[in-house]
């Protein structure tokens, strides 16, 4: 049966870091932070860098080293609660992950070939799914595709954190199918995680495109490639 669907993974397939400025991720989580606080302070509260991490980030990475076991995301929100009752202030979560979230978000750019992809992809008429395992809200890797102009290229969005659910488990893939319109035997998973993407989409019943990278081994797909660049060539686009 002919792909009618194409469902992406994001990172390591679509974005990647940018490393030409030599920003290593510890420089940018401490920017982050200091940007956290400045909004805390900006909003008339009082909170530390140690208040930070142990009131938000040491919570934190004890839950997110436990998704693989869970199957879901470590939720941010309880850990915020505590960091505005501790600041005294009042502010939305997501505000306070934009804040903290922003020099990361801005070091986010397109792997090479990555946009001339999609965009042959949809204009041969594949209609396009991302679906993408995040510890973060969406909304925050939106603003990033929007910015390279490529978010209103996707008929569907799936991200893990707000899915309650995470690669491998089809349930996003299946999700996405089902906006899509089209069935499993007519979309195809393009990822660079065997364990995660492959596993997914044997599951829901894709076909599966690995784009080879260390991940460590994991079921075999039908398709490898070096990039999404060779997807279209693959699917005849």
């Amino acid at each position: 049966m002919a792909i009618k669907a194409v469902l992406v993974d994001m990172g390591g397939v679509i974005l990647e870091m940018d490393n030409s400025r030599g920003f290593p991720f510890e420089r940018l989580d401490f920017r982050g932070r200091e940007a956290l606080l400045h909004l805390i302070r900006h909003r008339g509260g009082h909170a530390s860098l140690d208040d930070l991490e142990r009131l938000v980030f040491e919570p934190w990475h004890l839950g997110y080293e436990r998704r693989r076991e869970t199957g879901k995301e470590e939720p941010w929100g309880p850990h915020l609660t505590r960091l505005r009752k501790k600041a005294g202030i009042r502010a939305l979560n997501l505000t306070l992950l934009e804040a903290w979230f922003r020099p990361y978000g801005e070091q986010l750019v397109p792997i090479g070939g990555a946009v001339e992809a999609l965009d042959s992809l949809r204009s041969s008429g594949f209609r396009l799914s991302l679906v993408s395992n995040v510890p973060l809200p969406g909304k925050l890797y939106c603003g990033v595709l929007r910015r390279h102009g490529i978010l209103d290229w996707f008929q569907s969005l799936h991200f893990s954190y707000d899915a309650g659910s995470r690669k491998p488990s089809p349930a996003m893939l299946r999700s996405a199918l089902g906006e899509l319109g089209v069935r499993p035997t007519e979309a195809i998973m393009v990822g660079d995680r065997r364990p995660n993407d492959v596993a997914a989409g044997r599951a829901a019943g894709t076909a599966t495109v690995w784009v080879r990278s260390d991940d460590g081994g994991g079921p075999a797909a039908d398709y490898d490639v070096d990039s999404l660049a060779e997807v279209p060539g693959l699917l005849g686009s």
